[in-house]
């Protein structure tokens, strides 16, 4: 029944209704979140990886550049679709009272919890094209020499992976009480399962339960993938268990979104 609501000219609407807004005011939504990878990768791929030697990757080594730029683009798809649905919902619901309006309308809770999940992996999908554009202008300079022929199909389905990511932000837009409680899942949980996710730097060889509980980790296995692939990689044996973590993530907490989001929307319409 979920699903079928996914589909439904409602939730379409919702999401319609959410990028008309957001194109709007792009010059304020789009361009300062846009430059933080950019900056991110400037900084840390071309500064400090100028310091950092080669990085063991598989049999041989790679350049911290290179080991990098797939790990800004997994790193932009999660923190955008998070931090979307985070305060972007909160928002919404709680100061504009823009849900409550919708209700109104005869679009139902499930519809506007589906185009806010829909909307988060969108947006973050826009701004991992506009990161892969940069990584393609490297390319051509000469500074990196990645694979970027791959993204045709890594990013579209990071972009519907990523629905794990926005219903992950539900769950506390959906429970705390007020948005100044929202700095706890920000840089309790966000910002450090966003790097310590193979993103910035290898995650091999720390304590055995970081490593352990990477494995349940959405994020670890995207930033495997696209690493792999974006650095030359073929199709392997490990990825289907990376493959099922995804969907599995995407399955758990888009369910556990929908029903804490449902009964939010009821409480405060």
């Amino acid at each position: 029944m979920i699903l079928r609501e996914l589909l439904d000219w409602r939730t379409r609407a919702v999401l319609r209704r959410n990028i008309r807004v957001y194109f709007l005011n792009w010059k304020s939504a789009f361009v300062p979140p846009l430059l933080e990878p950019v900056v991110m990768f400037l900084a840390f791929g071309l500064g400090l990886g100028a310091y950092v030697g080669g990085l063991r990757y598989g049999d041989g080594q790679i350049s911290y550049l290179h080991y990098i730029a797939p790990g800004v683009l997994t790193y932009t798809l999660f923190t955008t679709a998070f931090m979307e649905c985070l305060y972007g919902s909160f928002v919404r619901m709680f100061y504009q009272k823009t849900f409550e309006g919708i209700l109104g309308t005869g679009v139902e809770r499930v519809n506007i919890i589906w185009g806010e999940i829909v909307w988060g992996a969108f947006r973050a999908t826009l701004y991992a094209l506009c990161v892969a554009l940069v990584l393609l202008v490297f390319n051509l300079l000469g500074v990196t020499n990645l694979k970027l022929a791959s993204l045709w199909v890594l990013i579209p389905a990071g972009g519907i992976f990523t629905m794990a990511f926005s219903s992950f932000a539900l769950l506390f837009t959906a429970t705390v009480p007020t948005i100044d409680h929202m700095n706890y899942p920000v840089f309790l949980i966000g910002i450090p399962l966003s790097l310590i996710s193979n993103t910035y730097f290898p995650i091999d060889g720390f304590h055995p339960f970081i490593t352990l509980a990477a494995q349940a980790n959405p994020l670890y296995h995207m930033s495997r993938i696209f690493r792999h692939f974006m650095l030359g990689g073929r199709p392997e044996s490990w990825m289907l268990g990376s493959l099922l973590v995804l969907i599995a993530g995407n399955v758990l907490m888009i369910g556990l979104a929908h029903r804490l989001m449902d009964a939010r929307l009821e409480k405060e319409s």
